[in-house]
């Protein structure tokens, strides 16, 4: 090969990698998830690692309605590049909360599940997104 040929391949593989890299760490910066509920029957939706705040609630909002069929599913929370919990109790109280700490969200759901006048507020479900 020519020495213009390599110099040709440097230059283009020198512009190419780096914006595969760039796009790579751009798509893992677009992680949303969510959590709907529906009040009338207490079932859930979840969605994770989607692209938009629009697109993880409409997903779990649709998830929560193929099972509920009650018509009245909400997104209770969204997330982005974080984690989110929900925590409920037996008299149908819940509570949500989001940190980048799992602990951190459990604590804090629990803590508004009581505050809705949840007792035995208990965490029943953690979904943590790459951040």
């Amino acid at each position: 090969m020519s020495k213009s040929l390599w110099n040709s391949l440097v230059i283009v593989a020198a512009i190419f990698i780096p914006t595969i890299s760039t796009g790579a760490i751009e798509a893992a910066a677009q992680s949303y998830g969510a959590i709907a509920r529906s009040p009338t029957t207490q079932d859930k939706g979840y969605s994770w690692n989607y692209r938009s705040r629009m697109a993880a609630e409409n997903r779990a909002i649709s998830e929560c309605e193929s099972v509920s069929g009650a018509g009245d599913c909400e997104a209770l929370i969204w997330v982005r590049n974080a984690c989110m919990s929900l925590s409920e109790s037996s008299n149908g109280a819940a509570g949500t909360a989001w940190s980048v700490d799992e602990y951190e969200a459990e604590s804090a759901a629990r803590e508004v599940c009581r505050d809705y006048g949840g007792r035995n507020c208990t965490i029943t479900r953690t979904i943590c997104l790459p951040y």
